[in-house]
C-alpha cells in the first residue's frame, strides 16, 4: 500500500510527455510478442485505466444498452475517447447512428483513426490540442473549449472517468458543452468520485487530502491526478444546465470493496429536460 502510494506520487511527478513513454518502454517486451490479429492498441499505448481493455470496453457498452437506453440508431458522443476502449465495442451495436469522439492524446486519435475509424466510416475521432497536467503541458484551456459539434446533435453522451480528472471550472464548462450538443430527453452517462458530507476515507490507497471545499484533490501538484466532488455541488451544476439525475450509483473506490454490481467510480446517468 505505502509502496503503490510512492509509485503513483513518482508517476506524477514525471512531466507528461515521460509518463506515457515510461508506460510505452515498460510493456515494450509484451508488446513485441502480442497478437497482432486482435484489434486492439499495444498496452503500451493504453493510458485510459486499469483493468482487461476489451472486457471493460464490453461491460460499459452493456451498460449504455440496458441503463443508458443507448438504441443502435443514437448519435453518440463520447468525451474524452482515449485509444477506443469504449468505441470499439460499440462497432458492433451502433449501425445508422453516428459516433463522434475527441480526445487531448495525440497518440490515442492516431490509433483510432487507423484502426476504427479506417473500418467503420461513421465512426469519427477528433485530436483536440486541450491542455491537461496529467497527460500534457500546454494546449488549449478545458474550460473555455467549446465542442465542434452541432447543438442538440447527440442522443446520448458518455464521459467514462474523465469528469474525475477535471477541476471545477473545467467541469462546468464540460457540462456546459454537453447541454448544448444534447438533445431533448438525451441521456449523460458519466463517472465522478462523490464525497459525501461527512467524507472520511478508508481506503488509504485512494485518499483526496487536499481540500477545496466543493472538489478535493488526490495530487496538488499534479491537479488532474484525480479529483473528487461533493454531490450537492454536481446536483447545481445539473440543474443550472438542464439536466434531471434519473440514478446515482455509489462505486466502491471510498470503502475499495467490489460489490458485483457496482464499478470503482460512482456513476451519475442524467436526462437533458
Amino acid at each position: 500500500m505505502v509502496l503503490e502510494n510512492k509509485l503513483r506520487k513518482l508517476y506524477y511527478w514525471l512531466p507528461p510527455s515521460f509518463r506515457l513513454l515510461a508506460r510505452k518502454l515498460f510493456y515494450l517486451p509484451k508488446d513485441i510478442f502480442r497478437d497482432k490479429k486482435i484489434l486492439q492498441p499495444p498496452e503500451g499505448l493504453i493510458y485510459t485505466g486499469r483493468g482487461d481493455f476489451i472486457k471493460v470496453g464490453k461491460y460499459w457498452k452493456e451498460r449504455f444498452i440496458k441503463d443508458g437506453f443507448l438504441m443502435p440508431e443514437h448519435n453518440v458522443l463520447d468525451i474524452g475517447s482515449g485509444i477506443g476502449r469504449m468505441a470499439l465495442p460499440l462497432t458492433t451495436y451502433l449501425s445508422t447512428g453516428k459516433y463522434e469522439g475527441f480526445d487531448a492524446v495525440y497518440q490515442g486519435v492516431k490509433w483510432c483513426k487507423e484502426n476504427i475509424q479506417s473500418q467503420y466510416p461513421h465512426f469519427n475521432f477528433q485530436y483536440v490540442d486541450l491542455s491537461n497536467d496529467l497527460y500534457k503541458a500546454k494546449g488549449i484551456d478545458p474550460s473555455t473549449y467549446s465542442f465542434n459539434y452541432e447543438d442538440k446533435y447527440f442522443d446520448f453522451i458518455f464521459a467514462i472517468s474523465v469528469f474525475t480528472h477535471m477541476i471545477d471550472s473545467e467541469l462546468e464548462n464540460y457540462l456546459r458543452q454537453s447541454a448544448r450538443v444534447i438533445k431533448e430527453n438525451g441521456i449523460l452517462f458519466a463517472t465522478f468520485f462523490i464525497l459525501s458530507d461527512d467524507y472520511k476515507s478508508t481506503n488509504q490507497r485512494f485518499n483526496f487530502p487536499y481540500d477545496y471545499g466543493h472538489y478535493r484533490l488526490m495530487d496538488k501538484v499534479v491537479e488532474s491526478a484525480n479529483v473528487a466532488y461533493r454531490f450537492d455541488y454536481l446536483q447545481r451544476l445539473f440543474i443550472q444546465f438542464g439536466f434531471t439525475i434519473e440514478r446515482y450509483e455509489k462505486g466502491y473506490w471510498l470503502e475499495n470493496i467490489p460489490q458485483s454490481n457496482n464499478d470503482f467510480q460512482d456513476l451519475l446517468i442524467v436526462r437533458k429536460n
